[in-house]
């Protein structure tokens, strides 16, 4: 049984973190309006805002890897989803364009980790004839995250503002790293 716990339930906590993760990329979208009213935000900033994300995510993604192949594997992988969670409250606590595009930097930076992680870990836990199982259970993460963003996070931004939509990803993050160690 401990051995089962080992594999699957690695995958289902990377399945957990990569949910995670798909609903803070899905957030500021879903945001949008009501972010771009707040911090008079037009929608040329609103695709900076977007690629910024995404120009630090596919950078760092190389450096990442590289740690990943290098250093503790549990730890940095950890650790990469409890900096995303830090910045991802961050992202609530913009005022302006510049700090929002400075923590959506931030954000690709820590989310980079999640992939090659997460790869690296069903690599060695397991064995090569169930690691498309592991790989397939950790990406379902992407769909799940897309599915219910929409009512979590709209949800919690109707009851109290978009800001507290990202502390609540934050916290779910640190949850998630709470159980991870």
């Amino acid at each position: 049984m401990r051995r089962f716990l080992a594999k699957w339930g690695l995958c289902l906590m990377m399945m957990a973190a990569t949910t995670l993760i798909y609903l803070d990329r899905q957030a500021v979208g879903l945001l949008a309006p009501t972010i771009q009213e707040q911090l008079n935000i037009n929608n040329v900033g609103l695709g900076w805002i977007f690629s910024a994300f995404y120009y630090a995510y596919t950078l760092a993604q190389f450096a990442v890897g590289l740690l990943l192949d290098r250093f503790s594997l549990r730890w940095l992988y950890g650790g990469a989803i409890l900096a995303w969670a830090a910045a991802s409250t961050l992202t609530g606590l913009a005022q302006t364009f510049a700090m929002l595009v400075v923590f959506r930097v931030l954000l690709g930076l820590m989310e980079s980790g999640n992939w090659p992680g997460a790869m690296r870990i069903v690599s060695r836990a397991l064995p090569p004839e169930e690691r498309a199982l592991g790989n397939g259970i950790f990406t379902s993460g992407t769909s799940v995250g897309a599915l219910i963003a929409p009512a979590l996070v709209l949800g919690i931004s109707t009851l109290v503002g978009w800001r507290y939509s990202f502390a609540a990803l934050g916290l779910l993050g640190l949850s998630w790293f709470i159980v991870w160690v």
